[in-house]
């Protein structure tokens, strides 16, 4: 679920305007990538809640928007201030540019067969049979993403890591990744899967 927001004075998504960024935030020695900048920008739902007409969150490697309008339908407008001050600002989230060229993109992820992680000799098997063991997730990805070959292995920000399953081959055949289990049941970010991970 994303919500949209305009950015007034941003270039459009005609200009095809690039900004260059680190790979990994903490490690520049990765080397760098470029992240395509639009007027027309998607956001999480979950990272929106609460904002309000005044004020200004941080769009990570971009800049400062000042938040000028809200919707009815909860989408955004806003003007991005170049000099902004980015410690001034409570949200600095996450975004991506909405644009054609991105990648449709499917998470799947999977859980234990069964819920208990000790089975006892009186136990009944079929009292912890788990009824859900897999899911799917559709989402939009960065462009970047089409470059993948099977077997890849990427991290999504505040997702965790996937590999991928089946390669992007066209818009009636998404990117596929599969979700690698880390061992913990919520993800640094906040941005949770559909299973529980028993």
């Amino acid at each position: 679920q994303h919500t949209n927001l305009l950015v007034k004075n941003g270039p459009r998504e005609a200009d095809f305007c690039f900004q260059e960024t680190p790979l990994h935030p903490k490690k520049p020695d990765m080397g760098t990538r470029v992240i395509r900048i639009c007027d027309s920008v998607l956001l999480e739902n979950v990272d929106v809640q609460g904002v309000v007409v005044g004020e200004e969150i941080v769009l990570l490697r971009w800049g400062v928007v000042k938040i000028t309008k809200i919707h009815d339908n909860g989408d955004l407008e806003g003007e991005h201030i170049p000099n902004g001050n980015f410690r001034a600002a409570k949200k600095k989230l996450s975004w991506m540019a909405n644009v054609q060229s991105n990648c449709p993109v499917v998470l799947q992820e999977f859980d234990h067969l069964v819920t208990k992680a000790k089975m006892e000799d009186d136990d009944n098997f079929e009292d912890f049979v788990n009824p859900t063991t897999m899911a799917t997730t559709e989402v939009i990805g960065d462009a970047a993403l089409v470059t993948l070959k099977e077997h890849d292995i990427i991290q999504l920000e505040r997702r965790g890591y996937y590999r991928v399953d089946k390669p992007y081959m066209g818009p009636t055949k998404p990117l596929m990744l599969i979700m690698i289990p880390d061992g913990k049941s919520k993800t640094m970010g906040g941005l949770e899967g559909k299973l529980a991970h028993h």
